[in-house]
Protein backbone atom coordinates (compact mmCIF):
# COMPACT_ATOMS: atom_id res chain seq x y z
CA UNK A 1 0.00 0.00 0.00
CA UNK A 2 2.66 2.24 0.80
CA UNK A 3 4.66 1.43 -2.42
CA UNK A 4 1.30 2.32 -4.44
CA UNK A 5 0.96 5.48 -2.10
CA UNK A 6 4.12 7.02 -3.24
CA UNK A 7 3.81 6.10 -7.01
CA UNK A 8 0.30 7.98 -7.03
CA UNK A 9 2.42 10.85 -5.16
CA UNK A 10 4.88 11.00 -7.46
CA UNK A 11 2.47 11.07 -10.88
CA UNK A 12 0.50 13.36 -9.49
CA UNK A 13 3.53 15.68 -8.81
CA UNK A 14 5.13 15.14 -12.70
CA UNK A 15 1.07 16.04 -13.64
CA UNK A 16 1.01 19.48 -12.04
CA UNK A 17 5.17 19.91 -12.79
CA UNK A 18 3.97 19.00 -16.55
CA UNK A 19 0.75 21.10 -15.91
CA UNK A 20 3.12 24.35 -15.29
CA UNK A 21 5.39 23.99 -18.06
CA UNK A 22 2.67 23.46 -20.46
CA UNK A 23 0.80 26.41 -19.84
CA UNK A 24 3.84 28.70 -19.91
CA UNK A 25 2.97 29.88 -16.20
CA UNK A 26 5.66 28.81 -13.31
CA UNK A 27 4.75 27.61 -10.04
CA UNK A 28 4.39 30.03 -7.58
CA UNK A 29 5.26 27.88 -4.74
CA UNK A 30 5.90 24.28 -3.95
CA UNK A 31 3.79 22.68 -0.94
CA UNK A 32 5.43 20.83 2.07
CA UNK A 33 4.98 17.41 0.45
CA UNK A 34 6.65 18.66 -2.99
CA UNK A 35 3.86 19.58 -5.28
CA UNK A 36 3.97 22.40 -6.91
CA UNK A 37 1.42 25.03 -6.77
CA UNK A 38 0.23 26.53 -9.68
CA UNK A 39 -0.78 30.40 -10.73
CA UNK A 40 -4.61 30.93 -8.96
CA UNK A 41 -5.70 31.54 -12.90
CA UNK A 42 -3.87 28.40 -14.35
CA UNK A 43 -6.31 26.91 -16.67
CA UNK A 44 -5.24 23.24 -16.36
CA UNK A 45 -7.37 20.75 -15.50
CA UNK A 46 -7.04 17.06 -14.81
CA UNK A 47 -9.97 15.01 -15.77
CA UNK A 48 -12.06 12.60 -13.51
CA UNK A 49 -14.24 9.88 -14.06
CA UNK A 50 -18.06 9.74 -12.02
CA UNK A 51 -19.50 6.84 -12.99
CA UNK A 52 -20.03 7.48 -16.45
CA UNK A 53 -19.19 10.98 -16.42
CA UNK A 54 -15.81 12.65 -17.49
CA UNK A 55 -15.17 15.88 -14.80
CA UNK A 56 -12.38 18.62 -16.28
CA UNK A 57 -11.64 19.80 -12.48
CA UNK A 58 -8.39 22.34 -12.35
CA UNK A 59 -5.02 20.42 -11.35
CA UNK A 60 -5.38 22.58 -7.44
CA UNK A 61 -8.06 20.97 -6.94
CA UNK A 62 -9.73 17.23 -5.81
CA UNK A 63 -13.25 16.21 -6.90
CA UNK A 64 -15.77 15.16 -4.46
CA UNK A 65 -19.08 13.15 -5.75
CA UNK A 66 -22.12 13.75 -5.15
CA UNK A 67 -24.51 12.04 -2.74
CA UNK A 68 -25.55 11.69 0.41
CA UNK A 69 -23.68 12.39 3.56
CA UNK A 70 -23.21 12.74 7.45
CA UNK A 71 -23.03 16.38 8.58
CA UNK A 72 -22.73 16.81 12.04
CA UNK A 73 -23.54 14.34 14.54
CA UNK A 74 -25.77 12.36 12.86
CA UNK A 75 -27.50 14.36 10.31
CA UNK A 76 -27.91 13.61 6.45
CA UNK A 77 -27.91 15.71 4.17
CA UNK A 78 -27.45 15.65 0.42
CA UNK A 79 -24.84 17.57 -1.95
CA UNK A 80 -24.20 17.95 -5.79
CA UNK A 81 -20.97 17.23 -7.07
CA UNK A 82 -17.83 19.58 -6.54
CA UNK A 83 -14.75 20.48 -6.48
CA UNK A 84 -12.63 21.53 -3.98
CA UNK A 85 -8.75 22.75 -3.16
CA UNK A 86 -6.09 20.35 -2.45
CA UNK A 87 -4.43 23.09 0.06
CA UNK A 88 -5.47 26.23 1.81
CA UNK A 89 -4.78 29.71 -0.42
CA UNK A 90 -0.89 30.52 0.02
CA UNK A 91 0.35 33.70 0.62
CA UNK A 92 1.87 33.79 -2.63
CA UNK A 93 -1.53 33.02 -4.76
CA UNK A 94 -2.88 35.68 -2.72
CA UNK A 95 0.19 38.23 -3.47
CA UNK A 96 -0.57 37.22 -7.06
CA UNK A 97 -4.30 38.33 -6.65
CA UNK A 98 -3.01 41.63 -5.20
CA UNK A 99 -0.30 42.35 -7.85
CA UNK A 100 -2.88 41.62 -10.83
CA UNK A 101 -5.57 43.71 -8.93
CA UNK A 102 -4.03 46.04 -6.80
CA UNK A 103 -6.86 45.38 -4.08
CA UNK A 104 -6.15 46.82 -1.10
CA UNK A 105 -6.72 44.04 1.60
CA UNK A 106 -3.14 43.28 2.23
CA UNK A 107 -2.86 40.99 5.07
CA UNK A 108 -1.71 43.03 8.72
CA UNK A 109 1.79 40.86 9.17
CA UNK A 110 3.02 41.96 5.50
CA UNK A 111 5.58 44.24 5.31
CA UNK A 112 5.77 47.02 2.65
CA UNK A 113 3.55 44.88 0.29
CA UNK A 114 5.12 41.54 0.88
CA UNK A 115 4.43 38.57 3.12
CA UNK A 116 7.26 37.59 5.13
CA UNK A 117 10.78 35.68 4.08
CA UNK A 118 9.97 31.95 4.05
CA UNK A 119 6.08 32.31 4.00
CA UNK A 120 5.48 31.61 0.27
CA UNK A 121 3.57 28.18 0.98
CA UNK A 122 1.90 29.05 4.32
CA UNK A 123 -1.58 29.86 4.31
CA UNK A 124 -2.54 33.42 3.88
CA UNK A 125 -3.98 34.79 6.99
CA UNK A 126 -6.01 38.21 8.03
CA UNK A 127 -7.61 37.80 5.02
CA UNK A 128 -11.47 38.61 5.68
CA UNK A 129 -14.60 36.29 3.60
CA UNK A 130 -14.93 40.15 1.74
CA UNK A 131 -10.88 39.85 0.82
CA UNK A 132 -11.82 35.89 0.09
CA UNK A 133 -14.85 36.45 -1.90
CA UNK A 134 -12.78 39.56 -4.11
CA UNK A 135 -10.24 36.56 -4.62
CA UNK A 136 -12.49 33.90 -5.75
CA UNK A 137 -14.28 36.89 -8.06
CA UNK A 138 -10.30 37.32 -9.77
CA UNK A 139 -9.84 33.82 -10.41
CA UNK A 140 -13.92 33.00 -12.51
CA UNK A 141 -13.16 36.16 -13.98
CA UNK A 142 -10.08 34.98 -15.48
CA UNK A 143 -10.97 31.18 -15.92
CA UNK A 144 -14.50 31.45 -16.53
CA UNK A 145 -15.57 28.92 -14.27
CA UNK A 146 -17.48 29.40 -11.08
CA UNK A 147 -14.65 29.84 -7.97
CA UNK A 148 -16.63 30.18 -4.58
CA UNK A 149 -15.81 29.77 -0.74
CA UNK A 150 -17.03 26.44 0.29
CA UNK A 151 -20.59 26.00 2.23
CA UNK A 152 -20.16 24.34 5.82
CA UNK A 153 -22.02 21.45 3.91
CA UNK A 154 -19.03 21.38 1.30
CA UNK A 155 -15.94 21.90 3.47
CA UNK A 156 -17.53 19.18 6.02
CA UNK A 157 -17.74 16.73 3.32
CA UNK A 158 -14.56 17.11 2.01
CA UNK A 159 -12.57 17.17 5.10
CA UNK A 160 -14.61 13.87 6.95
CA UNK A 161 -14.24 11.70 3.80
CA UNK A 162 -17.09 9.09 2.62
CA UNK A 163 -16.85 7.35 6.41
CA UNK A 164 -17.88 10.46 8.09
CA UNK A 165 -14.80 10.54 10.32
CA UNK A 166 -14.63 13.51 13.25
CA UNK A 167 -11.17 14.16 11.67
CA UNK A 168 -9.81 13.72 8.64
CA UNK A 169 -8.05 10.61 9.60
CA UNK A 170 -10.31 9.19 12.02
CA UNK A 171 -12.10 9.67 15.25
CA UNK A 172 -9.58 10.81 17.57
CA UNK A 173 -7.13 13.31 17.11
CA UNK A 174 -4.17 10.80 17.98
CA UNK A 175 -1.64 12.92 19.17
CA UNK A 176 1.35 12.15 21.63
CA UNK A 177 4.10 14.14 22.96
CA UNK A 178 7.21 12.58 25.28
CA UNK A 179 10.88 13.95 25.63
CA UNK A 180 10.02 17.36 23.58
CA UNK A 181 8.78 15.41 20.49
CA UNK A 182 5.41 15.79 19.61
CA UNK A 183 3.62 13.37 17.20
CA UNK A 184 0.61 14.54 15.26
CA UNK A 185 -1.81 14.66 12.15
CA UNK A 186 -2.49 18.32 12.01
CA UNK A 187 -0.48 21.58 13.27
CA UNK A 188 -2.43 23.41 16.59
CA UNK A 189 -1.39 25.07 19.29
CA UNK A 190 0.82 21.62 20.55
CA UNK A 191 3.00 22.21 18.10
CA UNK A 192 3.96 25.89 18.54
CA UNK A 193 4.06 25.23 22.26
CA UNK A 194 6.70 21.69 21.91
CA UNK A 195 9.04 24.00 19.77
CA UNK A 196 8.73 27.18 22.27
CA UNK A 197 9.18 24.61 24.96
CA UNK A 198 12.13 22.76 23.04
CA UNK A 199 14.04 25.93 21.75
CA UNK A 200 12.99 28.97 23.65
CA UNK A 201 12.00 27.23 27.00
CA UNK A 202 15.49 29.76 28.47
CA UNK A 203 14.03 33.01 26.25
CA UNK A 204 12.66 35.42 28.31
CA UNK A 205 9.45 37.56 27.75
CA UNK A 206 7.13 39.75 29.36
CA UNK A 207 3.65 39.94 29.81
CA UNK A 208 1.70 42.44 27.64
CA UNK A 209 -0.85 45.40 28.50
CA UNK A 210 -3.71 43.48 28.23
CA UNK A 211 -2.46 40.59 30.84
CA UNK A 212 -2.52 40.31 35.06
CA UNK A 213 0.70 40.74 34.78
CA UNK A 214 1.63 43.17 32.58
CA UNK A 215 5.15 44.07 32.47
CA UNK A 216 6.49 41.10 34.55
CA UNK A 217 9.06 39.27 32.81
CA UNK A 218 10.23 35.75 33.03
CA UNK A 219 10.98 32.79 31.26
CA UNK A 220 9.09 30.98 28.26
CA UNK A 221 9.35 27.46 30.79
CA UNK A 222 7.67 29.82 33.70
CA UNK A 223 4.92 30.95 31.72
CA UNK A 224 1.57 30.89 34.39
CA UNK A 225 -1.97 30.80 34.91
CA UNK A 226 -3.07 32.81 37.43
CA UNK A 227 -4.31 29.18 38.43
CA UNK A 228 -1.13 28.14 38.57
CA UNK A 229 -0.66 26.12 35.95
CA UNK A 230 2.87 26.53 34.46
CA UNK A 231 3.42 26.01 30.10
CA UNK A 232 3.27 22.42 29.37
CA UNK A 233 2.61 20.08 26.28
CA UNK A 234 0.57 16.68 28.47
CA UNK A 235 1.23 13.04 27.01
CA UNK A 236 -1.91 13.46 25.32
CA UNK A 237 -0.84 16.34 23.10
CA UNK A 238 -3.10 19.36 25.08
CA UNK A 239 -1.42 22.72 26.44
CA UNK A 240 -1.24 23.63 29.90
CA UNK A 241 -1.66 27.51 30.24
CA UNK A 242 -2.09 28.44 26.77
CA UNK A 243 -4.49 30.86 28.09
CA UNK A 244 -6.38 32.00 30.74
CA UNK A 245 -9.40 34.05 30.06
CA UNK A 246 -10.16 35.03 33.44
CA UNK A 247 -6.25 36.61 35.01
CA UNK A 248 -5.31 36.91 31.12
CA UNK A 249 -1.92 35.14 31.74
CA UNK A 250 -0.42 32.09 29.85
CA UNK A 251 1.21 32.05 26.86
CA UNK A 252 -0.79 33.97 24.48
CA UNK A 253 -0.36 36.76 26.48
CA UNK A 254 2.94 37.17 26.05
CA UNK A 255 5.60 39.39 24.13
CA UNK A 256 6.94 36.21 22.31
CA UNK A 257 3.59 35.19 21.43
CA UNK A 258 2.48 38.92 19.90
CA UNK A 259 5.61 38.76 18.01
CA UNK A 260 4.45 35.13 16.35
CA UNK A 261 1.48 36.93 15.55
CA UNK A 262 2.82 40.09 13.67
CA UNK A 263 5.02 37.15 11.86
CA UNK A 264 2.21 35.74 10.14
CA UNK A 265 1.62 32.64 13.29
CA UNK A 266 2.58 29.19 13.80
CA UNK A 267 1.77 28.20 10.43
CA UNK A 268 3.60 25.70 8.68
CA UNK A 269 3.85 25.07 4.70
CA UNK A 270 0.75 23.59 3.13
CA UNK A 271 0.85 20.22 2.64
CA UNK A 272 3.08 19.63 5.12
CA UNK A 273 1.12 16.59 7.18
CA UNK A 274 0.76 13.94 5.14
CA UNK A 275 -1.28 11.61 7.06
CA UNK A 276 -3.10 14.56 8.46
CA UNK A 277 -4.89 15.02 4.61
CA UNK A 278 -8.68 13.94 4.01
CA UNK A 279 -9.72 10.88 2.44
CA UNK A 280 -10.75 13.21 -0.62
CA UNK A 281 -6.96 14.41 -0.64
CA UNK A 282 -7.37 17.70 1.14
CA UNK A 283 -4.27 18.57 3.47
CA UNK A 284 -4.55 20.82 6.48
CA UNK A 285 -8.59 20.70 6.84
CA UNK A 286 -7.08 19.98 10.82
CA UNK A 287 -4.94 23.09 11.58
CA UNK A 288 -2.94 25.72 10.25
CA UNK A 289 -5.83 27.94 9.38
CA UNK A 290 -9.39 28.55 10.05
CA UNK A 291 -10.86 28.38 6.84
CA UNK A 292 -14.27 30.78 6.12
CA UNK A 293 -17.43 29.19 4.64
CA UNK A 294 -20.18 30.90 3.27
CA UNK A 295 -22.36 29.34 5.66
CA UNK A 296 -24.13 31.43 9.14
CA UNK A 297 -23.80 30.36 12.26
CA UNK A 298 -24.66 31.46 15.52
CA UNK A 299 -21.78 31.30 17.64
CA UNK A 300 -21.30 29.16 20.73
CA UNK A 301 -17.18 29.77 21.32
CA UNK A 302 -15.17 32.93 21.40
CA UNK A 303 -15.96 36.61 21.28
CA UNK A 304 -18.34 35.83 18.71
CA UNK A 305 -20.84 33.78 21.33
CA UNK A 306 -24.29 34.11 20.70
CA UNK A 307 -23.85 36.38 17.37
CA UNK A 308 -24.75 35.64 13.99
CA UNK A 309 -21.04 35.29 11.80
CA UNK A 310 -20.04 33.16 9.13
CA UNK A 311 -18.70 29.45 10.61
CA UNK A 312 -15.40 28.82 10.31
CA UNK A 313 -14.08 25.05 10.12
CA UNK A 314 -10.80 23.58 10.90
CA UNK A 315 -9.01 24.67 13.62
CA UNK A 316 -5.92 26.70 13.04
CA UNK A 317 -2.48 26.99 14.90
CA UNK A 318 -3.17 29.19 17.73
CA UNK A 319 -6.25 26.78 18.73
CA UNK A 320 -6.87 23.48 20.55
CA UNK A 321 -6.73 19.91 19.21
CA UNK A 322 -10.50 19.72 20.00
CA UNK A 323 -10.73 22.44 17.07
CA UNK A 324 -9.52 20.76 14.42
CA UNK A 325 -12.52 18.51 14.21
CA UNK A 326 -14.61 18.25 10.53
CA UNK A 327 -17.51 19.03 12.35
CA UNK A 328 -18.88 22.66 13.63
CA UNK A 329 -17.29 23.20 16.37
CA UNK A 330 -19.37 26.70 16.92
CA UNK A 331 -16.49 28.96 15.89
CA UNK A 332 -17.85 31.62 13.72
CA UNK A 333 -16.24 35.38 12.34
CA UNK A 334 -17.56 38.29 11.15
CA UNK A 335 -17.55 38.60 7.79
CA UNK A 336 -15.21 42.23 7.27
CA UNK A 337 -12.71 40.94 9.89
CA UNK A 338 -9.07 39.71 9.19
CA UNK A 339 -7.80 37.23 11.68
CA UNK A 340 -4.75 35.85 12.69
CA UNK A 341 -5.35 32.13 12.73
CA UNK A 342 -8.52 32.09 9.71
CA UNK A 343 -7.66 31.83 6.16
CA UNK A 344 -9.86 30.02 3.34
CA UNK A 345 -9.55 27.19 0.45
CA UNK A 346 -11.75 27.82 -2.35
CA UNK A 347 -14.49 25.48 -4.22
CA UNK A 348 -16.14 25.23 -7.64
CA UNK A 349 -19.22 24.13 -8.96
CA UNK A 350 -18.46 22.26 -12.34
Amino acid sequence: MKTRFFKLSALLVYILTWASTASGLQPVAVAGNGMPILSPTDKTTVDVHDGPKTIKVPAGMVYVPAGKFTFGENETREISGYAIARFEVTNAEYKAFLDATHYRGVPRYWKSGNYPEGKANHPVLFVSLVDAEAYCAWISDRTGWKIVVPSAEQWERAARGPKAFHYPWGDDKDSRYSGHSLKTHFNYNAVCAAYMLDKEAKTTTSYVDKSGKAGEKGRVEDIMTGNGKVFAVTPDGGVDAWIDHSTNTGFVNTQIYRDLVNQGGFTTAVGTYENGKSAYGCYDMAGNAYEWTSSIIVATNGAERGKEVNDVRGGSWYSTGRSGQSLCTGEGRNRSGGYHSVGFRIAMTP
